[in-house]
């Protein structure tokens, strides 16, 4: 299997095999080195004669030898100048060591032998484009028509430039094979250099690129859903983790359709069967910031949500902030600084208490303890939570290492916390109006007072209907005067005296005694249409003073029918 090389030049570059040697002569070279190495030196025997016969005949003297050492200077030289032109000849018509073409190894073959292995070769081809979870594969319905063996291989011979083949072989045997192709060298990252090299490539018009680019483009816009290309803490939290991690940061990149098209390009023009993707090839996540300042940004942002913070409420878990949750308000600014974004927190924590945690006003169920099943909403007793007050609990959490507990901040409390639709009081009051009955009960159910009562005549309208909901005793008081709503002059509607003033909606709506009320209408239950109050749970005196002995302010009172 290849990888495509970006790097290329018009005139193909050699590389090694470990091992080769350079080809040794042949019998007949060699018989025509000698040959002409004996008439060398039979040439030089002649020269050497004659200059000694001209030596006696001049001085007399004997006659000159020539240097055994240019003799065979004079042989080498022959020797090589053969041998030079032998590799011109060659090199004219094979190619060099260690030379592909489309990722077929052509080394020493002819142009036609070459055509026919890259030919055979391209019947199985198929591309496999692989990168940060990116996979994809393609096999052209007929690969012969991404090459034209022959005319690239001549093509490619013309090149071998034969009069430097001593250079040109030098270097294939040196370095590491080389890719020829009919792309231009490219500098930068590899995206850079497979869209520099896929501008001089000019595939064949046999081959239908159009399509090929269309599937490709579909799938990189295939790995790009869902992905925002950008770095936040949503797509960087590795929730099976429970921290921020770059691997999954990474996971969020988008995918470069053009510069893959680009490499795609150049791997088919050479019949490459695969494409490592590098990071080049996938949009930056923030401004082009390296590993190293992501790592850091997410160090950062796994202190802020390095905690487990739980909330309380009467000492019960009512919810549990984990780094799953923690990592939804943390942000990353421009310089990659994490944060915490506390009005989002705060929104959010609100949320939590209007969802689940405020119970005053809220619906109600319950049974109470003599069997009857009852639903009551509204009043003022329940839960309440200081959603800023817990914010700034939280936000002084997230600050703290190790893990914390909170109670939260409330601006009112009930007795004790459960599930939202339950009761969550102890000792209560109810005020059963179908009934015209009260009854008063511990927190373990038991009955501690019982009495009829008159309330409010629901027909004279709501100032005079005694409101149902779940309500909180205020502190109650004896010998009280009662007024109503003044009138135009001034004057309160009415004013009665009590001796036993038990309030639970403001100062205006109460349980007290009432003396005036005949003793037999208080075991009528349809006596408050007649006789009802200005609003409040009228009791018989004694009845009234059993239960100001028993009741203090903050007792749960609930009204219902």
């Amino acid at each position: 299997m290849t990888e495509t090389n970006y790097n290329r030049t018009t005139r193909p570059p050699l590389s090694a095999v470990p091992g080769m040697t350079a080809p040794a002569a042949t019998g007949r070279t060699a018989q025509r080195s000698h040959a002409a190495a004996t008439t060398a030196y039979q040439s030089a025997a002649a020269h050497r004669k004659g200059a000694q016969g001209a030596g006696q005949g001049s001085h007399g003297g004997k006659p000159r030898r020539v240097h055994p050492a240019l003799v065979t200077l004079i042989a080498v030289a022959v020797i090589a100048l053969v041998a030079y032109a032998g590799g011109v000849v060659a090199f004219s018509n094979v190619f060099y060591p260690n030379t592909e073409i489309a990722g077929v190894d052509v080394s020493l073959m002819t142009a036609k032998t070459a055509a026919a292995r890259v030919e055979s070769s391209a019947v199985n081809y198929k591309l496999t484009i692989k990168g940060n979870d990116f996979t994809w594969e393609y096999k052209p319905e007929d690969s012969s028509s991404l090459v034209d063996a022959s005319a690239r291989a001549d093509e490619i011979l013309q090149e071998n430039a034969p009069f430097s083949w001593p250079f040109r072989l030098a270097r294939a045997l040196s370095d590491t094979k080389s890719v020829v192709s009919t792309g231009t060298v490219a500098s930068g990252s590899e995206a850079d250099q497979a869209v520099e090299a896929a501008k001089s490539i000019e595939l064949p018009s046999s081959f239908n690129f159009d399509d090929f680019t269309q599937r490709l483009a579909a799938a990189c816009e295939e790995y790009n859903q869902g992905r925002s290309g950008t770095f936040d803490a949503a797509s960087a939290f590795d929730a099976d983790q429970g921290k921020f991690t770059l691997e999954k940061a990474k996971a969020n990149v988008k995918i470069d359709t053009e510069k893959v098209t680009a490499a795609a390009k150049v791997a088919l023009a050479d019949l490459d069967t695969s494409i490592k993707l590098d990071a080049s090839f996938f949009d930056s996540l923030a401004a082009h910031a390296t590993d190293e300042q992501l790592t850091r940004a997410i160090d950062a942002a796994n202190k802020l949500v390095a905690h487990t913070i739980t909330l309380t409420m009467a000492g019960s878990a009512v919810a549990t902030l984990d780094p799953a949750t923690l990592e939804q308000w943390v942000t990353f600014g421009d310089d990659l600084s994490a944060t915490f974004d506390m009005d989002a927190m705060t929104a959010w924590l609100r949320q939590l208490t209007i969802d689940s945690l405020d119970t005053v006003g809220t619906e109600r169920t319950y049974t109470r303890p003599n069997g009857k099943v009852v639903t009551v909403n509204g009043g003022t007793y329940g839960w309440e939570v200081s959603s800023a007050e817990l914010a700034k609990q939280v936000q002084s959490a997230v600050q703290t290492d190790g893990d914390q507990t909170i109670e939260v901040a409330t601006t009112s409390k009930a007795d004790i916390f459960t599930k939202r639709g339950e009761r969550d009081w102890g000792a209560f009051i109810d005020v059963d109006l179908t009934e015209q009955h009260a009854y008063l009960y511990d927190a373990s159910g038991n009955l501690l007072w019982e009495s009829g009562i008159i309330s409010g005549n629901p027909n004279k309208g709501d100032d005079t209907a005694t409101p149902t909901g779940v309500y909180r005793m205020l502190q109650p008081s004896r010998d009280t005067t009662l007024m109503g709503k003044k009138d135009e002059s001034g004057k309160p509607s009415y004013q009665t005296k009590v001796s036993y003033w038990m309030p639970f909606v403001g100062s205006a709506i109460g349980l007290h005694d009432a003396s005036w009320q005949a003793s037999a209408s208080f075991s009528n239950p349809s006596a408050y249409l007649s006789v009802g109050s200005h609003g409040c749970v009228n009791l018989p005196p004694a009845k009234a003073a059993e239960l100001y002995d028993k009741v203090a302010s903050g007792l749960c009172v609930v009204v219902h029918w």
